[in-house]
């Protein structure tokens, strides 16, 4: 089973430049590209499956996230990945929302382009 991860502890995490960790978003692109945590790639869900072997490596933290903590998709997510063999996932538990809330900022794709 994923463990859970706060906000705080993700912070904590993205900020330590020698930790080996890979941030997912498993939000749809459109979502993405208005708006996600800094250093987060997206794969959505909905294809995490066939692109997680493409681009997720075995050895690395994978950190998934969704919208927020009445969302299920990203435990769905730690679940799967666990299940494609993936032994080191944490499941950010609260999303985008929680990431927001805690006062950190988020990134816009859109915005950046301008």
């Amino acid at each position: 089973m994923a463990r859970l991860m706060s906000s705080t502890e993700l912070y904590e995490r993205l900020d330590q430049l020698n930790e080996e960790y890979v941030l997912v978003d498993i939000l749809p692109s459109q979502h993405f590209n208005q708006e996600h945590i800094p250093g987060a790639i997206n794969i959505p869900f909905e294809s995490l499956e066939s692109e997680a072997p493409k681009v997720l490596s075995k050895t690395k933290r994978i950190i998934v996230y969704g919208d927020e903590h009445t969302d299920a998709t990203s435990a769905k997510a730690a679940s799967l990945l666990e299940s494609m063999g993936y032994r080191k996932v944490s499941d950010f538990d609260g999303g985008i929302y929680a990431w927001k809330h805690a006062g950190y900022k988020t990134i816009s794709e859109m915005s950046a382009a301008s």
